[in-house]
């Protein structure tokens, strides 16, 4: 019996504190508190709800030369709300406008969302937030028509430059988005402007991430 004697004598006598699960090995973080960044929504705002986020807005145009008004109608499909393709038609208003209609297509790229996302800073409010990551880059080429020419004689290079407001704190649904356009190297006279669009957007599922 003297071995169970020493062996018990050797044993450390459990700690109450210990709990169920033994001996608590990890120190208590006191400094972080679980609500210090609680703010209103995901952070995302349904962006989310689809890989792919589709766009069409409608609204009035006005050239930089001149200020001739006309209508614009702009179209874009974005991955992830980051990088995509849009389309682009204006058409004039006025009859003796220099420009009477202009088409285009471009790459467009709004990089801050998933920048800002994976680093916590999408902190609300929602309309802050959409309208912060909305800064969106494009590069494309147009097709003008001069008045009194064929459609699309006139071809150059296209930068654009625009943001949006969304109307019901969501990425999905109603938007009032702002885009500048500049052309070169020769540009046409009025082919420069800006446009203010009422426009829809809303997300769609693709293959891609549906799996079979």
């Amino acid at each position: 019996m003297t071995p169970l004697f020493v062996l018990a004598a050797l044993a450390e006598r459990p700690n109450p504190d210990d709990g169920a699960f033994g001996r608590r090995t990890s120190a208590e973080v006191r400094s972080l508190d679980p609500d210090a960044h609680s703010h209103e929504g995901d952070g995302v705002y349904g962006r989310f709800d689809g890989d792919l986020e589709l766009g069409l807005g409608v609204g009035p145009t006005l050239t930089f030369a001149d200020g001739d008004a006309g209508v614009g109608a702009r179209g874009v499909a974005r991955w992830y709300s980051t990088v995509g393709l849009y389309a682009l038609y204006d058409e004039t208003l006025e009859p003796h406008r220099a420009l009477a209609r202009r088409a285009g297509f471009g790459v467009e790229l709004t990089p801050l969302f998933l920048l800002r996302w994976q680093r916590a800073l999408e902190v609300g409010p929602p309309v802050l937030d959409l309208a912060l990551d909305s800064l969106a880059l494009g590069f494309g080429a147009s097709f003008a028509t001069p008045a009194g020419h064929g459609f699309g004689s006139h071809r150059s290079l296209d930068a654009t430059l625009g943001f949006g407001v969304p109307l019901a704190a969501n990425a999905v649904g109603p938007w009032l988005e702002f885009r500048a356009d500049v052309t070169f190297p020769e540009p046409a006279r009025g082919e420069a402007g800006v446009a203010l669009l009422l426009s829809w957007h809303f997300a769609a599922v693709t293959p891609l991430v549906r799996g079979p």
